[in-house]
């Protein structure tokens, strides 16, 4: 076997050798042109490599799978001396295309003996080819200059680049010799902003302190210094940079992103108000910089809107002021919301022109380091609906982040669109944002929406694979009720299942042994569902939404088979473009198992441990085999009494603790798996993402933490509860004969993105979650249990691989090893980069990370002191292909840390076989 996989490999290679070298149709004196190279000539890194064939005019024939010339190669197959004919023949549309064309061209060319034939399959091979394409001097000494300017840009002074051709034999690559030179340093900034400006951030700054209480307060602070604050706590430029007029570019968009968010409408929008002055008169090495915001005389307001939509009548709002060429900031005069009716090709009928106000909301605020309360009622737009009732008023009003009369906001608009696209009951066919006619401070905005269709389905088919099912397929059908109570509520049904076929003990000679059938129901409401008035006490920039769900599942597949249930009522909101909260105030799921008493016939290796502890007590007890074999004691009744035999378990531990620890561990695996559970539960996850700020930093982190507490509200009721015992002995509280889980669970998931360049980064991934049982329970639910391994996680090992701690439990088949526990951390690295064909990226990654349990009778629990000897250690290689932002995975793991393995055995290299990965696919990045 081994000897055939090494031949395929030589013989691959050795064809691929022979085609890569062929270049028959390139012509005499010129060269096939194989790619670019840079080589820096100083010792200051390479910085930029990636982005340096941006700048770069020549590009090489294209390849598929990374190095594979294929329409090269195909080009090069096809004869020769039909080229011209073929060039003329395809340039031609392919309506006129016929085989007297083809003749005609034989006689331009000479050709005469081919006349009537069709020659179809070196046509064919022609067409699906590239010619070659030759290495060019003079774009190369172009692209040569191209480099050296981006080199000057980016603050390097005197910078040269220098482009060479390397021939070899019909064949020539372009190298550039990079020199940087010396930098430029930004010796200081200075900041020269108009007055109005200051004084606006300024007064701001008085108001944010008279609103404020006193005491939180730390210092006062003076006018330059609330300024020099300001200015730099927007700057991406610090004192001692190397001067790089990319970065400048980045700073100015922040600035007009950060003046319009104050009002400044159309800020910069003629890229003259925001500049930068370099001083290079007394020193070239470094340099003083200085910001300048100032309003040119002659700026005329911008003919578009800041959302990029065209404006009408924008020459009307030149200010009458002009001389003075002042920054303003400006307010909404007047926001039309027009709902036209999808329903009627003529949308002027049915107008009902009104206007929309809010409640009277209350705000405190302190003045003079006071407390003072202040009501407001406030017009948000005006509302032309004409749905014919359709869409009540109040749902257009509530989707606005904008509003008459308040101070004009670019990120507000932009959340108005969110919420527009997060309603999903409308398509948005303008947003119009124009300075009023006249006016040089006052804004119309126009937003015209138009309702989608009430009722649309969606239909899903796909096919997988894993560790534990050979093949399976999975469809689905969606269907969604638009607007179900004119409030813009969505009702989506779900009905999905997979048919599949696994390696199990029962109809193994069937095509489709295991399946499952589920279905789900949610009613979603674009608003918070609240008493008491809550719901206009929550921003509408925030985007805030209730949901409630229902659904079933059932399951038919090794055997125990199941039934689930679930229901849920939860919120969601968003107060920032990379903050999102999410309650569910009240998540119940049942769970019932319909063959719990098939377990051991299904985990084998399970009942081998069970079956070999019950032996031992066999051995020192043989009265009790004789009851066993002859009926009168059960299998869940000899498993209470070997649990609860002090003598027995004493005498087990002192010769054997390793085997009481394993049977105990196989008997809480069972009550996990085979155990009719119910959980209601309290859910809040809070998510941050750096990169989807609206100006992301360079090195940006992901933070998501969840909490989930369960059964306190059902533990109130417990002494109008009976009592339940379960299937391991212990008794419990149960309601309709099912015990209740009572736990507590954190979650903790942080991941960090170094981004070395805009296409190579380094990214971490830290992982820690925690499961606490009590009251009610004494160990955590399956669902709600940890595992390690599968595609995105600890790679080496398949899902539910390995653990708890260094437990050597394993089956031959994925089904028989299902390592689940309490306590779980998880890490990983991994490096990102891109590979020679487009739209494919390479990875160098390591995993490493466990479960544990954390009671103190847990066989396997977590210990500080010896914790990382138990980590699985994996690593290995994998290929990313980007289709539009559609990441399809391949991971290829190794073990490199088994602590299934005895302690002196644990490091695994010299067992790796490096054609044996643990193989991984996966839609999207593990992390």
């Amino acid at each position: 076997m081994q000897y055939n996989i090494t031949l395929k490999i030589l013989i691959f290679s050795l064809l691929f050798l022979i085609f890569s070298c062929r270049t028959n149709k390139v012509p005499e004196n010129s060269h096939l042109f194989t790619g670019n190279t840079y080589k820096y000539l100083d010792a200051k890194g390479k910085p930029y490599a990636d982005e340096l064939d941006n700048y770069v005019k020549q590009k090489p024939n294209k390849k598929i799978f990374f190095y594979v010339p294929l329409k090269l190669w195909l080009y090069d197959l096809s004869n020769a001396k039909f080229d011209s004919v073929y060039k003329d023949y395809y340039l031609v549309d392919k309506e006129q295309r016929s085989l007297k064309l083809l003749d005609s061209l034989y006689l331009k060319y000479n050709l005469d003996s081919y006349v009537g034939k069709s020659r179809w399959l070196d046509r064919f091979i022609y067409s699906k080819g590239e010619p070659p394409v030759l290495v060019d001097s003079a774009m190369a000494n172009s692209s040569a200059k191209n480099l050296n300017q981006y080199f000057i840009n980016r603050g390097w002074r005197k910078s040269q680049v220098i482009d060479t051709i390397l021939t070899s034999g019909k064949k020539a690559t372009v190298q550039y010799n990079i020199k940087l030179g010396e930098p430029m340093i930004i010796d200081t900034i200075i900041y020269d902003v108009s007055e109005e400006i200051n004084a606006n951030i300024y007064n701001g700054y008085l108001r944010f302190k008279n609103r404020v209480n006193p005491k939180k307060l730390k210092k006062n602070y003076t006018k330059e210094e609330i300024l020099q604050n300001f200015y730099q706590k927007l700057s991406l430029l610090k004192k001692g940079d190397r001067l790089d007029a990319y970065l400048m570019g980045d700073e100015i968009t922040q600035l007009d992103n950060q003046f319009k968010n104050m009002g400044y409408f159309g800020f910069n929008d003629l890229k003259d108000e925001v500049i930068f002055y370099v001083d290079t008169a007394n020193s070239i090495n470094h340099v003083p910089v200085t910001l300048s915001i100032k309003k040119s005389p002659y700026t005329l307001p911008s003919p578009t809107s800041a959302s990029g939509d065209s404006l009408q009548g924008s020459n009307d709002s030149i200010s009458k002021d002009r001389a003075k060429a002042v920054f303003k900031k400006f307010k909404y005069e007047k926001i039309n919301v027009t709902l036209l009716n999808n329903q009627t090709d003529d949308n002027k009928e049915s107008i009902v022109d009104s206007s929309y106000f809010i409640n009277k909301k209350k705000f405190i605020r302190f003045e003079n380091g006071k407390k003072v309360k202040s009501y407001i009622e406030d017009t948000v737009a005006f509302i032309i609906n004409k749905s014919d009732g359709r869409y009540r008023d109040r749902v257009l009003a509530d989707m606005l982040a904008i509003g008459m009369g308040k101070t004009y906001r670019l990120n507000a608009e932009t959340e108005t669109r969110r919420n527009i696209y997060k309603v999903n009951n409308f398509n948005l066919l303008g947003f119009n944002t124009s300075p009023e006619k006249g006016s040089d401070s006052t804004l119309i905005s126009n937003i015209i929406l138009m309702p989608m269709n009430k009722y649309s389905y969606e239909i899903g088919l796909e096919a997988f694979t894993s560790s534990v099912a050979n093949f399976g397929i999975t469809p689905n059908l969606t269907f969604t009720a638009k607007n179900l109570f004119r409030g813009a509520e969505n009702l989506n049904v779900t009905f999905g299942g997979s048919l599949g076929n696994i390696e199990s003990k029962k109809n193994n000679n069937r095509l489709f042994n295991a399946s499952e059938f589920n279905t789900q129901v949610s009613l979603s409401f674009p608003r918070f569902l609240a008493p008491f008035g809550l719901r206009d006490k929550m921003p509408k920039s925030w985007g805030p939404s209730s949901a409630i769900s229902v659904g079933y599942n059932a399951q038919f597949n090794i055997g125990l088979d199941k039934r689930s249930y679930n229901a849920g009522f939860l919120y969601n909101f968003s107060p920032t473009r990379s903050t999102n909260h999410q309650i569910s105030l009240w998540n119940l799921q049942y769970t019932q198992f319909l063959n719990p008493d098939n377990y051991y016939n299904i985990y084998t290796t399970d009942w081998a441990g069970v079956n070999g502890m019950r032996e031992i007590y066999f051995t020192v007890n043989p009265s009790m085999r004789e009851e066993y074999e002859s009926g009168k004691i059960t299998n869940e009744q000899l498993q209470h009494i070997i649990a609860n035999d002090p003598n027995f378990r004493t005498e087990v531990e002192q010769k054997a603790p390793q085997y009481w620890d394993q049977y105990n561990l196989l008997e809480s695996r069972r009550y996990r798996f085979t155990q009719n559970i119910l959980i209601s539960s309290f859910q809040y996850s809070f998510t941050y993402d750096q990169r989807l700020k609206y100006f992301p930093p360079k090195h940006p982190f992901y933070l998501r933490a969840q909490m989930e507490l369960a059964g306190n509200m059902l533990s109130i009721f417990n002494k109008s509860f009976k009592d339940f015992e379960t299937s391991n002995n212990k008794v419990v509280k149960e309601i309709f004969g099912v015990p209740y889980s009572q736990f507590v669970k954190f979650d903790f998931d942080l991941r960090k993105y170094w981004n070395l360049s805009s296409k190579k980064s380094i990214d971490a991934h830290f992982f820690m979650g925690i499961g606490l049982p009590y009251g009610n329970s004494f160990s955590m639910p399956f669902d709600r249990s940890y595992s390690v391994g599968g595609p995105n996680d600890i790679r080496a090992w398949r899902a539910f691989g390995f653990g708890p701690g260094a437990s050597k439990l394993s089956g031959k088949n994925g089904y028989e090893l299902i390592a689940i526990d309490n306590f779980k951390l998880l890490t990983s690295v991994e490096y990102r980069f891109p590979l020679p064909s487009n739209g494919f990226f390479g990875a160098l990654f390591v995993d490493a990370g466990n479960i544990w349990g954390i009671n103190n009778d847990s066989p396997y629990k977590f210990k500080f002191d010896s914790f990382y000897k138990e980590l699985g250690i994996g690593g290995g290689w994998g290929i990313r292909w980007d289709i539009s932002n559609f990441i399809i995975r391949f991971d290829f793991a190794y073990k490199f840390y088994n602590p299934q393995r005895d302690l002196g055995d644990r490091w695994y290299f010299k067992h790796i076989n490096i054609l044996q990965p643990q193989f991984n696919f996966a839609i999207g990045y593990p992390f």
